[in-house]
């Protein structure tokens, strides 16, 4: 108990340096600002807004479906410097995205669930199109309207890759608002960013949404041995957004996005567990990733008062190039180049009734069909032969050809007014089938002898039935309780690089979700709770393992693990324009049985990539200025927190608790809004990602303070 009080006592105590800091930092600011009307805590008719879910699947208010998750609207993404999703993940209870360096692979936990490499055990969908692949989950968030974060299996009604939960993100459409905009951004270390926005009705039926963005810095992390930054970064993208009501009842949505990307990264260093000391990051071979990618979406929606019919077609392309120093030091060992080429194709077709009555129902048919194209050759330097690592110089070639396909049919089935007036009984069922072929060849080149190219081509295939049970009841206007059981399921697969013929592929995983909650508002509508219980049973968990030989990585089956936990969200209005957000999460996942070899047992450790606790604490204060030159000004503080969490299934390499607190002040004059903010203002030291390769430990460093100014234009 000793630690722990010390760690939250640690904890608190930086809470309130940042938030004497804060006031320090704004108050000669504030200070000259003039305002006639006082602030009063009367609040006789503000109250909070309902949030409400917007899939097509599954849409209402979120006090009314037996489900836990979290909704970021547009002050939140504005005011808190969303920018991508690994910024939205730390404002929602038990999500968690890792820094591995790159965009290459963008992982997502939630819950406890995640997968380090290949297929994403979360879903995501941006305005209705699914994304398959991690190496496009981290992208430049262009004019988003609201993220939406379902946590716990969603597979009934969104099929694979769905197993922890799901992100749905919406940009912003032309019917809801119109006009422009432009903004510009600039901070350390050589911080760049800028966007402009176009929202038009071009008649009374055709309205088009664009915006196009650009986003740099210098990096924060020196490679000393190459006498430059090591994670230097640029973006740059745009997006299409157009809407045609073809009749009052037809509805058609076309949106296309690009984007190009080209950073250095991996700021990687070696790491003394025993003594704390960090090395500077210093290898050899300059690293970079550079990615194209491109998603295009087409929606048809038919609305009448009773039923609702939706289709949409997605394809989504990109391809990207790696380049890797894989020793990480300044000696000629080990250099890696991959390049992967990926083309995606979807279809469905969803039918939902679309009315008050006492039964409502979603039907649907999805297809995919999908090609990953991998080419991946590893060199091994003349450092490697002097050490003999390897006979001579040597560069293994793979290439793999992975293509997948599958279909799903769903139905889900809601009964209202079940047994009592107020309760609604959920049911719902999903066929799933996916084909899987690999066509995989690899050579040798080197100065001595090798063996002869050499090949194989697999097939795999799956089938499973996926069930869901909700039962919600809502015994008040403004509360209710809700329970669900589900099934979680993640197809098996291919792994791109393998050791021996029996870890070419790897198989499904499963899991039973048991979950309670509780909705409700309270205090005049002036606050809004959520908060749930779940207890997840799962098997044929698929574990992320290094190579023995510690040139890449693959996934194999585990056996047994439990993740158990909850959450609660909060929203309230504490006094007139004083917002408070706040969520907080706990997750206790271990393996039950993991015998990686049969000299090692794993049962009890804790999984890794997965924070024990996670927890977001935000102010938000807005002063409308009755004179002078500003309309208005506004002060947000947030504490994001981050519990221990382990890099390794032995447990051996660890993060403590840390926490972050970022501010912004804005300054609003009529079409013009300032932001002045400060991120990371206590300098909290942490480690964003770790591993172990080739006798080594290494370590990611979290970024330090940053700060920077905004300057909004609308027109």
């Amino acid at each position: 108990m000793k630690p722990l009080f010390y760690s939250h006592l640690r904890t608190q105590s930086k809470i309130a340096i940042s938030c004497f800091v804060l006031i320090i930092l704004w108050s000669p600011v504030l200070s000259q600002i003039v305002y006639n009307q006082a602030d009063t805590t009367e609040m006789p008719e503000v109250r909070l807004e309902e949030i409400e879910i917007t899939s097509m699947r599954e849409s209402g208010r979120i006090s009314r479906l037996p489900l836990s998750a979290g909704v970021l609207n547009l002050e939140q993404i504005r005011g808190h410097g969303v920018k991508t999703l690994k910024n939205a993940s730390r404002l929602v209870a038990n999500v968690f995205m890792p820094d591995y360096g790159s965009r290459l692979t963008s992982p997502v936990y939630i819950r406890g669930i995640g997968s380090r490499i290949n297929a994403p055990s979360v879903g995501l969908y941006v305005d209705n199109i699914p994304y398959f692949e991690k190496s496009v989950f981290e992208f430049d968030l262009l004019n988003v309207d609201r993220i939406e974060v379902l946590r716990g299996p969603q597979g009934t009604l969104y099929g694979r890759n769905t197993m922890g939960g799901l992100i749905n993100v919406y940009s912003q459409s032309p019917f809801n608002r119109q006009g422009s905009g432009v903004s510009l951004t600039g901070g350390n270390p050589g911080y760049f960013n800028g966007m402009l926005t176009h929202q038009q009705l071009l008649s009374p039926v055709l309205g088009v949404t664009a915006s196009a963005g650009i986003n740099r810095h210098d990096g924060f992390f020196e490679n000393e041995h190459l006498g430059q930054m090591a994670d230097a970064f640029l973006s740059a993208g745009g997006r299409v957004k157009l809407g045609w009501q073809i009749t009052s009842s037809l509805m058609a949505e076309f949106t296309t996005h690009v984007e190009h990307l080209d950073q250095g990264g991996y700021p990687y260093a070696v790491h003394n567990s025993s003594s704390g000391v960090t090395q500077p990051v210093s290898y050899n071979e300059p690293s970079s990733y550079q990615r194209d990618m491109m998603s295009n979406g087409l929606l048809f929606s038919y609305v009448t008062p009773r039923l609702q019919i939706q289709s949409v077609s997605a394809l989504q392309y990109f391809n990207d190039n790696q380049s890797i120093d894989q020793d990480f030091s300044v000696s000629d060992l080990v250099f890696a180049v991959q390049k992967q080429t990926h083309a995606m194709f979807s279809q469905e077709f969803t039918a939902r009734s679309n009315h008050q009555g006492n039964y409502q129902w979603v039907l649907g048919l999805f297809g995919f069909r999908q090609q990953l194209d991998n080419d991946l050759a590893i060199r091994f330097g003349e450092d490697a032969v002097t050490r003999g690592m390897v006979p001579g110089l040597l560069t293994r070639n793979q290439l793999s050809d992975n293509m997948m396909q599958g279909a799903a049919l769903f139905h889900q089935s809601a009964l209202n007014d079940f047994l009592l007036e107020g309760m609604t009984l959920t049911a719902g069922l999903r066929l799933d089938y996916e084909s899987a072929s690999l066509e995989h060849s690899a050579s040798m080149e080197a100065d001595f002898p090798t063996p002869p190219p050499s090949g194989f081509e697999s097939d795999l295939s799956f089938y499973e039935w996926l069930p869901r049970l909700a039962l919600n009841y809502a015994f008040s206007e403004r509360q209710s309780l809700y329970g669900a059981i589900v099934r979680g399921y993640k197809t098996g697969g291919f792994n791109v690089v393998f050791d021996s013929d029996e870890d070419r592929s790897f198989d499904p995983e499963y899991s039973w979700n048991f979950e309670v909650g509780m909705k409700g508002r309270y205090w005049k509508d002036r606050l809004s709770v959520q908060s749930s219980l779940f207890y997840i049973d799962w098997k044929n968990q698929q574990i992320y393992q290094l190579l023995s030989s510690g040139q890449g990585s693959m996934l194999k089956n585990a056996g047994v693990s439990v993740s158990k936990g909850a959450e609660v969200e909060l929203q309230a209005l504490l006094m007139k324009n004083l917002h408070f957000s706040g969520s907080y999460g706990y997750t206790h996942a271990t393996f039950v049985e993991n015998e990686p070899n049969p000299d090692t047992d794993l049962a009890g450790n804790f999984i890794p990539y997965v924070p024990r606790q996670t927890l977001f604490a935000g102010l938000s204060y807005h002063h409308p200025v009755k004179n002078g030159f500003l309309d208005a000004w506004r002060l947000q503080i947030g504490y994001q927190g981050v519990g221990r969490h382990y890099w390794n299934d032995a447990n051996t390499l660890h993060q403590g608790s840390y926490g972050i607190v970022n501010t912004m002040l804005s300054l609003e004059a009529g079409d013009f809004r300032l932001d002045v903010f400060a991120n990371n203002i206590t300098a909290t030291e942490y480690h964003s990602f770790s591993f172990s390769a080739l006798g080594n430990h290494y370590v990611q460093q979290g970024r330090p303070a940053t700060f920077g100014m905004n300057l909004h234009y609308t027109f």
